[in-house]
């Protein structure tokens, strides 16, 4: 990866070389304390992220600390399988539905953004104004804490959730009372809270709001 051109003081647009696998790992290996990966977009569909991964355990095998934050489209294009069953890699992996750049932040003293797949013009750029690279920290940190943990998720959009289930959360979602909700699904009221209750414990939260905010998390609305 080289220097390119100097956008602004502190700002330097960046070329990216032929393999972003080696970028990603070049970038991570300058870790020393913590690094935040957030990847909304990758620039290409390929599967560059092995090394990676690879370099994040390695961090993680040292005691840096390490959050990715990862959107439902681009766990769309992975085999999230594995990402499920890796026992070093899955606590530390967040799902949020919300926008946010494609980002590493290292040590807080450097961040590189970069363009998503089909941007009309395609770029990577590193921050290290200390004032910007602040308030993107705390952007990137304030969206992992507050998004939905991948651990425990066996899938994500709308997969191992029922029509039953579905109905139930559409119902919750436009406001109406129980009884009213209970009428449109022709179920009992009993029925309707018992399935109100299924729902809060398969999205481990404990009130109805909370149901709301995680199901837009999950994208499970239609």
């Amino acid at each position: 990866m080289r220097q390119h051109t100097v956008i602004a003081p502190g700002i330097v647009r960046l070329r990216p070389s032929g393999d972003l696998g080696s970028d990603v790992q070049q970038l991570l290996q300058r870790v020393r304390t913590e690094a935040v990966v957030a990847v909304s977009s990758p620039m290409r569909l390929e599967d560059h992220y092995a090394l990676g991964h690879l370099a994040v355990r390695e961090l993680m095998s040292t005691g840096k600390q390490i959050r990715l934050l990862y959107s439902p489209d681009f766990l769309d294009s992975r085999d999230r399988k594995p990402l499920l069953e890796d026992s070093t890699l899955s606590p530390k992996i967040r799902v949020s539905s919300h926008d946010f750049q494609n980002t590493f932040i290292i040590d807080r003293h450097a961040a590189v953004l970069w363009s998503g797949a089909g941007a009309q013009r395609p770029y990577m750029v590193m921050v290290r104004d200390p004032a910007l690279i602040g308030v993107i920290h705390q952007f990137a940190t304030m969206t992992w804490e507050s998004a939905a943990r991948l651990a425990s998720r066996p899938g994500f959009g709308q997969a191992g959730f029922d029509e039953r289930a579905l109905a139930v959360l559409d119902a919750l979602n436009s406001g109406v009372t129980d009884e009213v909700a209970a009428r449109n699904l022709d179920i009992s009221l009993r029925t309707y809270r018992r399935n109100v209750a299924d729902l809060m414990s398969r999205l481990e939260v404990t009130t109805r709001f909370q149901v709301g905010v995680r199901a837009a998390q999950l994208g499970l609305f239609g």
